[in-house]
């Protein structure tokens, strides 16, 4: 009985090491990847190219600009989080997740604007509408490959962006906003081109 007892209480202790994210945490940032990389796919499959292109009067992006402008973040980002958890100075023991929703909305909105750093500018690294959804379709199959079958600590390593801390599932909850938020952006530039 003894060594029963020990043993359920070496489980209940190794349980939040090794399933660190909830079921619940993985299922919503899965989602939330695949519902925005639908919506970027559903944005641009059928767009002649004269609308991928099309820049707006303002001087503002393209749609190819914006989708290049997601891949390059997205990877970069992805990139961010592999060498975060495998740098045990990143490690915290503070509990960020009660900003998820925060930095969400603030990704996510239009209404902030951002100035966005060199490395992220577009600049035709992708030939193709084709290669441009080809590349966002391996990336998000990596990124929700990764999610579901991950043992990284990922609320426990953090990292500091401009707009403050963040934990490296908050990480993978910037990926998805930001594509909402520059999905959006496409949006708006095709319903300018419609106009005309």
């Amino acid at each position: 009985m003894k060594k029963v007892i020990l043993l359920l209480l070496i489980a209940l202790v190794s349980v939040p090491a090794i399933a660190q994210l909830s079921q619940g945490e993985r299922d919503f940032a899965v989602k939330y990847l695949n519902a925005t990389h639908n919506n970027i796919v559903e944005t641009v499959k059928n767009l002649p190219d004269e609308a991928f292109n099309y820049k707006p009067e303002n001087g503002g992006w393209s749609v190819a600009n914006a989708l290049e402008h997601i891949l390059l973040t997205e990877n970069t980002f992805y990139g961010m989080a592999q060498q975060t958890v495998a740098n045990p100075e990143n490690k915290t023991d503070a509990d960020l997740s009660q900003k998820d929703g925060v930095i969400i909305g603030m990704l996510a909105n239009r209404g902030t604007k951002v100035k966005t750093a060199a490395p992220f500018e577009p600049t035709g690294k992708w030939d193709s509408k084709q290669a441009m959804i080809d590349e966002l379709e391996k990336s998000r199959n990596m990124l929700t490959k990764y999610l579901n079958s991950t043992d990284d600590k990922l609320r426990k390593h953090k990292a500091s962006l401009p707009f403050g801390e963040v934990d490296m599932y908050q990480l993978m909850l910037i990926i998805a906003a930001h594509s909402q938020r520059h999905t959006a952006q496409m949006q708006e530039v095709l319903a300018e081109y419609n106009a005309m």
